[in-house]
């Protein structure tokens, strides 16, 4: 009896999904549509209103483990501790295992002014910091900090002859090596050299690496470079009669973050348009967003620019190109560029519509290093220190060269508790 009603059921069953089932099957997949769409846009409208009102929940950045080793003023160093993981992922996929013998020549990274060090540090899979720690280096940043109207007199005498052999000093101190490698990006790049230029007595930084860095002027882009040449003729004219540029207060020169912001973004406006439009797009993708905030934080939330240093730039650098033609007075001290033996590694980017390949170039002629390789990479004036493509170039190419030269630790070493 149970046998004859089961089979009528079954029966009744088949004729039921014969007949309504592709309706069944229709109203599940618009059900599960409808809810994919409704978490789809629930996430595309938090994500519009959240990166607005809690933009910091979105930034990446600066999240490697360091300590503050010392501090002076506005400008402070930091020290990254070795990573405690087994291995670190690249953007795009790439593993690469952690090499737990380190290197005895610490690295030093110098950011340029303008922007904040944490650039350094962007994302956990496009970190040179990271890159670097991963590959057996002990690393060492300094940070400019942020200056601000208060500090428009900060000139290049405070950065070349102040702070930077005080941030040495204390680097040399706390990693127990005299000797040291430099890793400048742009402006970073030249106030390495100036260090170097006006500390002859200095032996002891072994290798320096610069990367899109324009020691001249004149041939910095197709746009100020040939400005500031023909505008030195006149200025040693106006000069000749008494006028002098640093008579001008440093206020009128001081550049605020804002202005740089803008002027950075007008390298490439199509391209700050374009990566918008792109954000609009995936506003319902967490990931995507909080790269995006973090990238586009560079672009936007920049530093002053102190007038002291700008009034320099323009006028020894720009207009008289004294950099590109191996000295330069800064304070009581004349940087010959001629003093520079260090090891050289420098980086152009093809594409760079700040730094020009000859301005960045340069350098090969200034130095008297015997030990000097240039390299020109893909990439814009970002790209080319931090894009997609620099892990396979910049990177890479300078992990190899520096170490080729830097001496290993017999045994690996243990710094994490080092204060």
């Amino acid at each position: 009896m149970c046998l004859f009603f089961s089979s009528i059921l079954a029966h009744h069953a088949q004729v039921y999904f014969m007949r309504y089932g592709d309706f069944i099957f229709m109203t599940t997949s618009k059900i599960e549509q409808a809810t994919r769409f409704a978490k789809t846009s629930a996430a595309f409208v938090r994500n519009a209103v959240q990166r607005r009102i809690n933009k910091e929940n979105y930034i990446l950045s600066d999240k490697t483990d360091n300590e503050v080793i010392f501090q002076d003023g506005i400008m402070s160093v930091k020290y990254y501790r070795p990573l405690t993981e087994d291995t670190l992922v690249l953007e795009g996929g790439q593993t690469l295992h952690v090499r737990r013998r380190r290197f005895a020549i610490p690295l030093v990274m110098v950011p340029p002014l303008g922007v904040f060090a944490w650039i350094f540090d962007l994302l956990a899979d496009r970190s040179l910091v990271r890159y670097f720690l991963a590959h057996g280096f002990e690393v060492y940043l300094i940070d400019w900090g942020k200056p601000t109207i208060d500090d428009a007199g900060l000139s290049l005498e405070n950065y070349t002859l102040d702070w930077f052999p005080k941030a040495l000093a204390a680097i040399r101190e706390h990693s127990e090596s005299d000797e040291v490698s430099l890793l400048g990006y742009c402006m970073g790049g030249l106030l390495s050299l100036m260090y170097l230029a006006a500390h002859p007595e200095d032996k002891n930084v072994a290798n320096l690496i610069t990367i899109a860095s324009p020691v001249d002027m004149h041939k910095m882009n197709p746009i100020t470079g040939p400005m500031s040449q023909l505008l030195s003729i006149p200025a040693s004219m106006i000069r000749k009669r008494g006028f002098q540029l640093h008579q001008i207060a440093d206020e009128r020169f001081h550049v605020d973050g804002k202005v740089l912001s803008w002027m950075f973004k007008m390298t490439n406006p199509l391209g700050v348009v374009s990566s918008y439009i792109e954000l609009i797009r995936n506003l319902s993708d967490d990931d995507y967003v909080a790269r995006y905030m973090t990238m586009n934080e560079w672009f936007t939330n920049m530093p002053d620019y102190p007038g002291a240093t700008v009034q320099e730039m323009m006028r020894k650098m720009g207009l008289y190109n004294r950099m590109a033609k191996g000295k330069l007075n800064i304070g009581n001290r004349v940087a010959d560029f001629s003093n520079i033996t260090a090891n050289i590694l420098a980086f152009a980017g093809d594409n760079d519509k700040i730094v020009s390949i000859g301005g960045a170039r340069a350098i090969m002629t200034v130095v008297s290093s015997t030990d000097k390789t240039f390299h020109i990479v893909p990439g814009g004036h970002a790209g080319v220190f931090t894009g997609s493509k620099a892990v396979h170039t910049t990177w890479s190419i300078s992990k190899d060269w520096l170490q080729l030269r830097s001496k290993a630790y017999p045994r690996p070493v243990n710094k994490s508790n080092k204060s």
